[in-house]
């Protein structure tokens, strides 16, 4: 279905924004739920919460803790495509992008989400949804753009499968480091 020409030119752009608003409507969710939580939490203690949720997202994302975060284990429904070449993607990118409607590939946003729930400020939590749709936008136009006919392939699911641990790894590290850059900079 990704390979499809609903996929290229504007619709995909579409679908791109969607992604990035459904990431910011669930960090608006967050940041708004986490306010409530904040006030008799004090701030060490929040950090607290946040280290060990990012410590358990590495350990599974490095195959040492097996455990299942919950998901919602199912797709977007194709239905959203009644809404035409411009609408049904927004809305498939928006449903994708919220993360709460379809499969999680790894652990990280759950870290990420803690993260938002306890410490981010409004354009901090704004700032992480839209990384959050981005990757997942980026994500799949990697997989569009990899086999030679456009579509996703065989080939591009056992690179990932083959790649797993160290890409894994790679993201881990680079949310680590957002948060202890967003850490240095909140200190300032």
């Amino acid at each position: 279905m990704l390979s499809s020409p609903v996929w290229r030119g504007t619709p995909a752009l579409a679908f791109d924004a969607g992604l990035a608003v459904g990431g910011m409507i669930t960090a608006t969710v967050l940041v708004v739920a986490g306010s409530l939580l904040r006030a008799p939490l004090p701030e060490p203690a929040r950090w607290a919460l946040v280290g060990t949720a990012l410590a358990v997202v590495l350990l599974k994302e490095a195959g040492v803790l097996s455990i299942t975060l919950p998901e919602a284990r199912r797709l977007v429904p194709e239905s959203v495509f009644r809404f035409g070449r411009h609408l049904g993607p927004l809305q498939f990118g928006i449903e994708m992008g919220t993360g709460a409607r379809t499969y999680l590939p790894s652990g990280l946003p759950y870290a990420a989400g803690a993260a938002v729930l306890l410490l981010a400020s409004v354009p901090a939590a704004l700032a992480a949804g839209v990384g959050f749709g981005l990757g997942r936008a980026l994500m799949t136009t990697a997989s569009l753009r990899y086999s030679p006919d456009g579509g996703t392939g065989s080939g591009w699911n056992e690179q990932w499968q083959r790649n797993q641990r160290r890409l894994a790894l790679l993201t881990g590290s680079a949310l680590v480091v957002s948060l202890l850059a967003a850490t240095v900079a909140s200190a300032r």
